[in-house]
């Protein structure tokens, strides 16, 4: 387990589309990004009471794409 700090932008828990997937999940757009994260390979699945389900293909281009554009 690596423990290099990942740099989320706090512009990305705030966008819409992130919203939008945390509304149709019922949790929050932090838990969504956490959810990508752990699904991407990048951090590692904790265990925690409520999981919400593995996001979509759609859903994670749409987050890779965003994730990208809080890098550059």
């Amino acid at each position: 387990m690596m423990n290099t700090p990942i740099n989320i932008s706090t512009e990305l828990y705030e966008d819409e589309i992130v919203r939008f997937i945390a509304d149709r999940y019922h949790t929050s757009p932090r838990e969504v990004i956490r959810r990508f994260l752990e699904q991407e390979g990048i951090i590692p699945e904790e265990k925690r009471e409520t999981i919400i389900p593995r996001l979509e293909e759609n859903e994670m281009e749409i987050l890779r794409g965003l994730t990208k554009e809080c890098q550059s």
